[in-house]
């Protein structure tokens, strides 16, 4: 099996699992089974966006690591999403040694947001390219997407 083939096949059973572009993928909380898998279909990092009192089945830190990823905690919720936040996550995602990422959340709904200037002001997108990519990696959220918009219109992003 290819890479591909188990990136596919390991996204069937994370829930809102996608690849927005290449190199990332962005999803729900993925079950203690699926790191393995991840690792396996190339991924690098594994950057976890969920508050430390969010409930979990594992210990994610330590399944990442176990399945030989690098293991990033940006804790992140839509009250305490701030510039510091997403300046963090952009850091994290322009380092190419890190590729490819796996980003995840609950839902996907802030992936998407921490997403968004990413795609705006690191990877030089229109910003209406980058809306629609964050709606694709599960952004939902009006007031998360307010929050990012401002977040990148505020260091330059177009459009």
């Amino acid at each position: 099996m290819s890479q591909q083939d188990t990136l596919r096949s390991v996204l069937g059973t994370i829930p809102n699992a996608v690849c927005p572009v290449d190199g990332i993928a962005s999803a729900g909380q993925p079950p203690k089974t699926a790191w393995g898998d991840i690792a396996r279909a190339g991924y690098r990092t594994v950057v976890d966006l969920r508050m430390p009192d969010e409930p979990r089945d594992h210990n994610e830190p330590e399944a990442v690591r176990a399945a030989g990823m690098e293991y990033v905690a940006i804790p992140t919720s839509q009250p305490t999403l701030r510039d510091e936040i997403f300046d963090r996550f952009r850091e994290v995602m322009s380092d190419a040694d890190r590729r490819p990422i796996f980003v995840h959340c609950a839902t996907a709904n802030r992936v998407g947001a921490l997403l968004l200037p990413y795609f705006a002001l690191d990877e030089h997108r229109p910003m209406s390219e980058a809306v629609q990519l964050a709606q694709r990696a599960g952004l939902r959220n009006p007031e998360l997407a307010n929050l990012a918009v401002n977040y990148a219109q505020k260091r330059g992003a177009e459009g």
